[in-house]
């Protein structure tokens, strides 16, 4: 069986009026005063809501990190593994930004369990069009397309290298396992239609490692 999760927003707040020390070691534009800061329960959703964001408002992408170990290892009892900020001229600038993120962290997120217990989970993610938080990361023009594919680290590398064969897809990011979260995986790009065959093979290859443990080659 196949099962999608949902991805919640744990935490938001807005700074008016940032000190000139966020400025200075956040990197914030000279003319932004505000920063808005959200949290969430899934790390890899975050970095997607970010660049939707940079697409809808007139805000900046500066910062997102996530928790060592995931959100079971956070201090606040309200639990968020990855944290994000933005930047912006004004309050309603960063108001509508955040608004953004929440909407597309709650709604678009493609995190996948393959069993009752959710034992083992992968995250996969289309973007037909990136926003400037990816094109300034990963200095890829406006208009590509990209895909985002998390998993397990001997999961992840194996399934990868089925995507990129089959996707015709170049690597953005090799996120090499274990990260902070013990996961694993790529940022990918192409073609819409590359990308989208490279998300769905590496989903099915995931699945099938899940299913088959212990099959040394696939026949």
């Amino acid at each position: 069986m196949r099962k999608k999760l949902e991805a919640h927003v744990t935490r938001m707040k807005i700074i008016p009026n940032v000190t000139q020390y966020h400025k200075d070691f956040l990197e914030i534009p000279e003319d932004h005063r505000c920063l808005g800061l959200i949290a969430c329960d899934v790390e890899n959703i975050m970095y997607l809501a970010l660049d939707d964001a940079s697409k809808k408002a007139n805000v900046k992408a500066i910062y997102s990190n996530a928790a060592y170990a995931g959100k079971g290892n956070v201090w606040a009892s309200v639990r968020g593994q990855v944290v994000g900020m933005l930047s912006g001229r004004n309050v309603e600038d960063v108001r509508k930004g955040l608004m953004y993120t929440r909407e597309f962290i709650e709604r678009e997120t493609e995190l996948y369990a393959f069993d009752e217990e959710e034992s083992m989970l992968c995250f996969v993610r289309l973007i037909p069009r990136i926003g400037s938080y990816y094109q300034e990361k990963y200095s890829l023009p406006a208009g590509t397309a990209v895909a985002q594919l998390i998993s397990s680290p001997v999961e992840s590398t194996y399934a990868l290298d089925k995507a990129l064969k089959a996707g015709n897809v170049h690597m953005a990011e090799f996120i090499l396992p274990p990260t902070k979260t013990n996961t694993g995986g790529a940022v990918v790009y192409g073609t819409y239609s590359a990308c989208r065959a490279a998300r769905d093979t590496f989903l099915e290859e995931v699945e099938y490692c899940f299913l088959h443990p212990m099959d040394i080659i696939r026949n």
